[in-house]
């Protein structure tokens, strides 16, 4: 069993990323290059690429501070990068067989577990 604990900047929220504009895609973008930059600096090495090949789990953790938001805010965004970065091979319902999102993340950033089933 293959398991993957990272550390991301917060995305921004699915409200954000969904207007039907270039500001939202944009904000997606600027989320990819922040990642890219964190994991870069922070992140496992080397950086992994499909380690995760079947069936996985995760958990997500967002930090207290923003609990003024919803918390399934910023899920869609983080999914999808871990999928454009190739850590698992995609987030359709055979692959992603469970999804935890809470709060408490002890740093500033979200804390990202993925485990393979």
């Amino acid at each position: 069993m293959s398991a993957i604990t990272l550390e991301l900047p917060v995305p921004p929220s699915v409200n954000r990323l969904r207007r039907m504009d270039p500001a939202g895609n944009r904000k997606r973008l600027e989320f990819y290059r922040a990642a890219d930059h964190f994991l870069v600096a922070h992140g496992p090495r080397p950086f992994p690429v499909r380690v995760i090949t079947g069936s996985y789990e995760i958990q997500i953790q967002i930090p207290e501070s923003l609990s003024s938001i919803d918390l399934d805010n910023h899920c869609k965004a983080l999914l999808d990068y871990l999928v454009s970065r190739e850590f698992v091979p995609d987030d359709a319902k055979r692959y992603l067989r469970r999804l935890v999102v809470e709060w408490g993340s002890p740093s500033p950033a979200c804390r990202i577990g993925i485990t393979g089933l």
